[in-house]
């Protein structure tokens, strides 16, 4: 059997959309994949398929391959809001235990896809409702923060137990920023580019301990730095403290 190409799993994904935004049955549809990029009738109607499942969070049972896996990810986390991604995601989850259940394969290229995108997901839904806390939080004056954060709990609440989502608190994000003044706690340069939607500085906040290994959400254990440190404190060899 011929190896699904990029090509396909591109035409299958917006043939996808159709069939899950007007209602259309993939059998409908999946005669476009036979004539036009040979696909076989079996795989053009799961590729098709397989879009809406994600799209409303269903366990699929049919395979699609690594590649289309991921494109298929990528293209819901880019056009759809974050509820929508996650469902996807969720979705690969439920395919991936049904599949380790029916067939005792793991699937580990497409698990590491699905862990991919699940931390993808985390962040955007983190930093989505914590933009808003933070801008609220801004409009107060810092010995405002201040003032909250003396009395505030330092032990981050855990809201998602199988991604690790923790609630973060605004006044440590907003305050960490408003002591920074736009410049890198680590490189020591300024933020490399100013936020289109308030004209601030962009930076990023990290916890030096991260809230998943018991650090707290305090202002000592947090840092004001740009992307490229914050990647580097993530992806590097390096430590905050070396």
């Amino acid at each position: 059997m011929a190896s699904i190409t990029l090509e396909q799993i591109k035409r299958a994904f917006e043939l996808g959309i159709e069939a899950h935004d007007k209602g259309i049955s993939p059998s409908r549809l999946k005669h476009i994949l036979i004539d036009e990029l040979s696909m076989t009738s079996s795989s053009a109607h799961g590729y098709i398929e397989t879009v809406s499942h994600l799209l409303n969070c269903h366990c699929y049972t049919r395979t699609i391959n690594a590649q289309a896996t991921e494109y298929y990810l990528e293209q819901i986390h880019q056009r759809y809001d974050i509820q929508t991604s996650k469902s996807a995601v969720e979705a690969v989850r439920k395919h991936l235990d049904y599949y380790l259940s029916a067939s005792n394969n793991p699937q580990h290229t497409i698990r590491k896809i699905y862990e991919k995108y699940a931390e993808l997901c985390e962040q955007s839904f983190e930093y989505d409702d914590l933009d808003r806390a933070i801008d609220i939080a801004k409009r107060d004056s810092s010995e405002d923060r201040l003032l909250r954060l003396k009395s505030a709990p330092t032990k981050a609440v855990l809201i998602d137990a199988r991604t690790k989502l923790y609630r973060r608190n605004p006044d440590v994000v907003a305050e960490r920023l408003f002591i920074a003044d736009g410049v890198c706690d680590n490189c020591e340069q300024q933020a490399p580019f100013i936020r289109k939607k308030d004209n601030s500085p962009y930076l990023e906040v990290h916890h030096i301990i991260h809230l998943a290994d018991d650090g707290p959400d305090c202002l000592e254990n947090t840092e004001a730095l740009c992307p490229n440190c914050h990647r580097e404190r993530h992806y590097g060899s390096t430590s905050p403290n070396s």
